[in-house]
């Protein structure tokens, strides 16, 4: 991030003349360090927020009954999903995210969870009385 307050003082160095009554370095080493400054606290805010966000789902207690629902569910839509359907659910069984599944396979986050999307109709309409295996 250094670089990017050199550049900038570079550019407030040649279009603002009455800067050149000061050393370049001068001006150099205060845009640099207000640049790593602002990257320091972007970093630690992103890391506050991710902290943050680690807290509440720690906070909430874990709730075996429907973590096995959701892994049973996947275990039937895998039956009826064509091959890339497949492979994504078997990551996502894994852990993966859906955006880690869609690198994984090759394919942007956006088919992967169109893919995915698909397969969720399907089970919506079980939950309704229809048969999974009629698809």
């Amino acid at each position: 991030m250094a670089a990017l307050g050199f550049l900038q003082a570079v550019q407030r160095y040649l279009t603002q003349p009455w800067l050149r009554r000061y050393a370049f370095s001068t001006i150099a080493w205060q845009a640099m360090a207000r640049s790593v400054a602002a990257d320091y606290r972007a970093e630690e805010r992103r890391r506050n927020a991710e902290r943050r966000y680690l807290e509440t789902v720690r906070a909430r207690p874990p709730d075996p009954r429907r973590d096995l629902e959701e892994q049973f569910v996947l275990h039937d839509l895998i039956s009826i999903g064509n091959e890339d359907q497949r492979r994504l659910i078997q990551l996502r069984l894994q852990g993966y995210t859906v955006a880690e599944a869609a690198q994984a396979q090759g394919m942007s986050g956006k088919r992967a969870r169109k893919l995915l999307n698909g397969l969720h109709r399907v089970y919506s309409d079980t939950e309704r009385g229809l048969n999974i295996h009629e698809y």
